[in-house]
């Protein structure tokens, strides 16, 4: 009776261990590959009061070798090298040396080398600061018109980003406005932009633009002229 549980779905066990061993003879017997390979940088964890200030690479030059079945652009569609920032406290430089432990590969791959095989980030303190709008123009206006009035709604932008980039950042800039050569008063819709990429606007970026444009005087044109 003790050896009744060796003999029940026999066929099946058998079976069972079969294709076991069939599983781990194609694994042993697969050719292993070495390739290089490009694959995206995952900054994770960035504490909340820090900003990453540095130039920040978002890719990677890796060696990796396994299984040829598992080194095809299918099986690497998830590798990844994973940064984790949780253990930045502190503003200042941290220097990560990319390790397998770093990386998100397929079962069987590993990693033979990294180009370069360290990262460096620097991070500093998040801050905001109001900063004032400048309009800009896709051309002048001819010598008869002027512009009586302007005025940008809201006339400052809130802007966020690591504090040192913030402090240079002067102001936000529309997308150019096409004014013609018409009196009267115009109103426009446009994005504004912000040169530091890694300074962003908070909120919509979007802003209003009225202008009166009036025709000037002849008599004013002449005097104008005259000067000229």
């Amino acid at each position: 009776m003790s050896f009744r549980w060796l003999t029940e779905n026999l066929g099946w066990k058998l079976l069972s261990v079969a294709v076991a061993f069939l599983l781990w003879l194609g694994i042993v017997g697969e050719p292993e590959q070495s390739i290089a390979i490009t694959i995206p940088i995952e900054y994770k964890n960035i504490p909340p009061d820090l900003e990453i200030s540095s130039e920040m690479p978002d890719k990677l030059r890796v060696e990796v070798r396994g299984p040829s079945r598992r080194l095809t652009p299918a099986g690497l569609t998830t590798a990844a090298v994973i940064i984790n920032l949780a253990p930045a406290i502190t503003p200042g430089q941290r220097t990560f040396t990319i390790e397998e432990s770093n990386l998100e590969l397929p079962a069987g791959v590993i990693m033979s080398r990294a180009v370069p095989s360290q990262i460096r980030v620097r991070l500093e303190r998040r801050t905001a600061k109001d900063i004032p709008i400048t309009v800009k123009f896709e051309q002048q206006l001819g010598p008869q018109f002027r512009i009586k009035h302007m005025e940008v709604k809201p006339p400052v932008l809130s802007v966020l980003g690591p504090e040192s980039r913030v402090g240079r950042v002067m102001f936000a800039e529309t997308d150019p406005i096409d004014i013609r050569e018409t009196a009267g008063l115009a109103k426009f819709q446009v994005q504004t932009y912000v040169g530091d990429p890694q300074v962003r606007i908070d909120g919509t970026g979007a802003v209003t633009v009225e202008i009166e444009i009036e025709r000037i005087p002849a008599n004013e044109q002449k005097t104008t002229a005259v000067r000229n």
